[in-house]
């Protein structure tokens, strides 16, 4: 009989390793990457083209042209094609961020034929007509004028701002005028210059048979990829500096809080032991940031710290809302938790308990087929070493007391403080 006053083995996560990803280059030099994965009906079909807000030369135009995508072609207004997805029990997102534009398909099987003529269509022949654009703009101006109202969204932009200056892509954030600015044409341009005839990355996973690869490979190789077309050359960060930005708002009741700093991206020796150390600052529930600003002092609800990792950099930054009357109180406790993770070793009980907690978070990403081609795909689209996540655990648990320490040292430093409220 099962006595449940006894806690279950506990087994440590030493390794893990991805399924295997078949990848093969199409007569048009696309890389076609797939998944086989038995028992799962519905397939999973993903493109990524360069296509973000590094290539954009007005702000905005990236991810309206994303939007834009599937509000009509030549031959099928917005809701017929809504109409049509919905019908099939399908789904087609278009979604741009710093980077990239990535277009998520996902379907059974059985529907395979019949929508795949539709996304060619979508993706080669859309006609972003002005009716759909000025309503887009009005509801990017609206829900723009209801984010302005928060602190929190308007010191995250300030950060970026401080941080990658103002030239640089990462830090543009858009505005009213600039949501009037963007034009029709400009979308054309956008689309012509970065998606249409533009090499990309494909990926399918799913239970895949043979007819259901040839459909795929055929609508992958029907695209005229031009050959010449150059990779993008990576950006130049800024160096870090320290400022300090306090803006007040009239009749705010809260103080949002950014510390932060550019920081490397996953590609850099340090990463693996920057990621433990900021576990232990503010990366979980149970993190220091937690328990002091939160469990002790009362100051806040949630506060945590992250490495926002893109391809042409990243930055690090700690966040919280706190009240206005407070908020002098509340950065000085986060300098304390810097200042003691930079002059006092960790315990090698603290650090063993986020290794295991980082492990299992981790193979709990991975829960779904579709997780696991996610992380193939950074892989691909970031550059990353073939075996970076199959290493991943073993990286973690290689990690010691004097890792956490010198990074906390050597990147704590140079931080950035905006508060706005």
């Amino acid at each position: 009989m099962l006595d449940r006053k006894i806690a279950p083995d506990f087994q440590l996560i030493k390794a893990h390793k991805l399924p295997e990803i078949n990848t093969q280059k199409l007569k048009n030099g696309i890389s076609f990457h797939q998944l086989i994965t038995k028992n799962q009906p519905v397939l999973g079909f993903q493109i990524a083209f360069e296509a973000g807000r590094c290539q954009e030369n007005k702000v905005g135009i990236a991810s309206f042209m994303a939007k834009m995508l599937l509000e009509g072609t030549h031959h099928h207004t917005g809701k017929q094609i809504a109409d049509k997805i919905s019908f099939y029990g399908a789904s087609i997102n278009i979604d741009s961020g710093n980077d990239f534009t990535i277009v998520s398909f996902y379907t059974l099987e059985k529907h395979l034929e019949q929508l795949l003529p539709l996304l060619k269509e979508i993706l080669q022949e859309p006609n972003f007509p002005q009716s759909e654009l000025d309503n887009l703009k009005n509801r990017s101006v609206q829900n723009l004028k209801i984010q302005e109202e928060r602190t929190a969204y308007l010191a995250t932009v300030k950060i970026k701002e401080v941080l990658f200056k103002e030239n640089h892509p990462y830090s543009a954030s858009s505005s009213e005028e600039s949501i009037r600015a963007i034009q029709r044409q400009d979308i054309i341009d956008f689309y012509e210059n970065n998606i249409k005839s533009n090499p990309f990355e494909a990926y399918l996973v799913g239970d895949i048979d043979t007819d259901s690869e040839k459909l795929i490979t055929d609508f992958i190789e029907s695209f005229n990829v031009d050959a010449n077309k150059k990779e993008k050359e990576l950006l130049q960060n800024p160096a870090n500096s320290v400022t300090k930005i306090y803006k007040e708002i009239e009749g705010s009741v809260q103080t949002s809080i950014r510390i932060g700093r550019l920081l490397f991206n996953q590609k850099h020796p340090d990463y693996a032991a920057f990621k433990v150390m900021n576990m232990i600052l503010g990366g979980y529930f149970g993190s220091r940031l937690m328990q002091n600003i939160r469990e002790d002092k009362g100051y806040t609800y949630g506060i945590s710290s992250r490495n926002a990792a893109m391809k042409n950099g990243s930055y690090f930054v700690i966040g919280t809302d706190v009240k206005k009357e407070i908020y002098q109180d509340a950065v000085s406790e986060i300098y304390k938790e810097i200042e003691k993770l930079k002059n006092e070793p960790v315990t090698e009980e603290e650090l063993e308990n986020v290794k295991n907690y980082m492990s299992g978070n981790f193979l709990g990403s991975l829960s779904t087929a579709f997780a696991v081609m996610d992380k193939m795909q950074d892989i691909h689209l970031y550059n990353l070493d073939e075996n970076y996540y199959n290493d991943y655990v073993t990286k973690l648990r290689k990690v010691t007391i004097e890792d956490v320490q010198k990074v906390a040292q050597k990147y704590l430093v140079d931080l950035t403080e905006v508060c706005i409220g």
